[in-house]
């Protein structure tokens, strides 16, 4: 893992930003006080506290014996810890929702609505989807995973929104990755006012239509491709705490083009799908440049904003409104 990456890795890893901001910062000075850090990073000392006190629990800081001070440990422990956490929380997630899935997938199809699970197939389940999202009055909340049921271009969604439905919708980093997704449909959504969050990896591809019901998805072609639906009840209500969960652990993916300062709709792109953990050679790709031209207007962002590394841009791009502040993340 490159360093300039290390602040996205920590915050899909479950450290608050805060605290990845201040590892960061100390992997940099080796040792620093509450003090120190709380001016260097312009962090409020309740602040700096509680975070030294996260990485003080997951063993990546200790306390500096030659000071009042905090200094970096070795890390491997901490880190295994962090990753082992988030794994096995989307690998329960993923191992859940899938044995319901293949549970009512393999029983009888149950057209009647007063049923808690209808199971649709085959040719059937698109027009089912556009019957259902036609359907909502409030809100739709979505875990987007490939593959995808249509294609890039989401003309729906954007109907929906400009008659005040709200959508929040996390992404997952293949979703990000698929050639033409970005560009075609995420961006358009965002700046037609979508919430949108990235996550490295997702459990399921899972839609929720206000509180009614959702579905999860397998999006195969032909007679393969199926649809369970989920009715009110315990499950679609574990359903919702899954999105939840999933949507508070996502870094936010900031696209819309509302800020004061002036900047080029391929370099918002660009720096949010930094901000979303993507590499720079998969950020390359989905961005049409190669790896030179990606490097060379990286650095002209930098020269552009008098900054020496990707912390620092990332930190200008959200003051200028490009990206959201790291204490919003």
């Amino acid at each position: 893992m490159e360093q300039d990456d290390l602040y996205g890795q920590l915050i899909l890893l479950g450290l608050r930003a805060d605290a990845a901001r201040i590892y960061e910062q100390m992997l940099r000075a080796e040792h620093a006080t509450e003090a120190e850090l709380a001016a260097t990073l312009d962090i409020r000392p309740e602040g700096v506290r509680s975070a030294l006190k996260e990485l003080t629990v997951w063993g990546l800081v200790g306390r500096h014996d030659a000071s009042d001070g905090f200094r970096v440990v070795v890390p491997e422990v901490g880190l295994e810890a962090l990753t082992r956490r988030r794994q096995a929380d989307v690998e329960r997630a993923r191992i859940a929702v899938s044995h319901v899935f293949e549970t009512y997938r393999r029983s009888a199809h149950r057209a009647d609505i007063g049923s808690p699970v209808e199971v649709v197939t085959g040719p059937a389940v698109k027009p089912r989807i556009r019957q259902l999202v036609n359907s909502v009055r409030c809100e739709i909340r979505r875990l987007d995973r490939p593959p995808h049921f249509f294609g890039p271009v989401n003309r729906a969604e954007i109907e929906q929104l400009a008659r005040g439905v709200i959508y929040r919708v996390v992404y997952s980093r293949e979703s990000l990755e698929e050639p033409g997704y970005l560009a075609e449909n995420v961006t358009p959504c965002v700046e037609a006012g979508e919430q949108a969050r990235a996550a490295a990896d997702l459990p399921v591809n899972m839609t929720i239509l206000d509180e009614d019901l959702a579905w999860l998805a397998r999006p195969e072609d032909g007679v393969d491709a199926a649809l369970t639906i989920v009715y009110a009840g315990g499950l679609l209500e574990a359903l919702i705490g899954l999105f939840e969960i999933c949507w508070a652990a996502a870094v936010p993916l900031h696209l819309a083009a509302g800020s004061a300062v002036p900047i080029r709709t391929e370099d918002r792109r660009l720096l949010a799908l930094l901000n979303a953990g993507v590499s720079d050679g998969r950020a390359a790709e989905t961005l049409g440049m190669s790896r030179r031209t990606f490097y060379r207007r990286l650095e002209q962002l930098m020269a552009q904003t008098g900054t020496a590394n990707r912390f620092q841009l990332a930190a200008q791009a959200a003051h200028r409104g490009w990206l959201p502040a790291p204490a919003e993340m």
